[in-house]
């Protein structure tokens, strides 16, 4: 089984509006962000959605995915993917040599093609973390062996899943992908102008 994880509890600080539910091209930002990963052949897709924000459950459950609506606001981003992950658990209980991809929801320029790409590579690969690179540099989403689920919960307070992913380096295979989608990071209006460009260039 393949699992995927949109933590969506943020508080859009810099772009001053709630950024998920903002218009993308003919979706909005969540919307494409779940699209993604249910054509590229993820079997369950949770959104964890912050209290503050109720109006992406709609969005999230119309384009396919489950939802955890948080009862409490999270500190950080690891503790609401960490809330996912036990919800996963308490739930499908998968197994270590199942996969999860972490997909955050303000990355909405992946396409399915690269999730199936990384997905393929991770069954193929011995290594247990998979992760997109275009022009050098790391994207999203990622995907990870549930193996490495303990790991990440025993960081020590204050440390985010990308230190414990960097510390891995044995564990990784840095997959080239041609999309330079993987590394837009959507946090301001000029992001979203221009992730907008893209699309409508593409």
């Amino acid at each position: 089984m393949t699992f995927a994880i949109i933590p969506a509890a943020g508080h859009s600080t810099r772009m001053g509006r709630a950024k998920l539910s903002l218009p993308l091209g003919d979706r909005t930002v969540l919307e494409h962000v779940v699209t993604a990963l249910r054509d590229g052949g993820v079997d369950r897709i949770l959104v964890v959605i912050g209290q503050h924000v109720p109006e992406l459950v709609r969005l999230a459950e119309s384009a396919g995915a489950e939802v955890c609506l948080l009862s409490e606001s999270t500190p950080d981003m690891r503790t609401t993917v960490e809330r996912g992950l036990r919800w996963f658990e308490d739930r499908y209980h998968p197994r270590p040599n199942d996969w999860w991809v972490l997909a955050p929801g303000d990355h909405p320029g992946f396409g399915a093609n690269v999730v199936r790409q990384l997905l393929t590579a991770a069954g193929r690969s011995d290594r247990s973390i998979v992760v997109p690179v275009h022009a050098g540099r790391r994207g999203h989403p990622t995907v990870i062996g549930w193996k490495h689920v303990q790991g990440i919960r025993a960081l020590p307070t204050g440390e985010g899943i990308n230190r414990y992913l960097r510390a891995q380096e044995t564990e990784t295979l840095q997959l080239e992908v041609t999309e330079a989608g993987v590394l837009l990071d959507l946090d301001t209006p000029e992001d979203l102008d221009r992730i907008a460009n893209q699309f409508d260039q593409g």
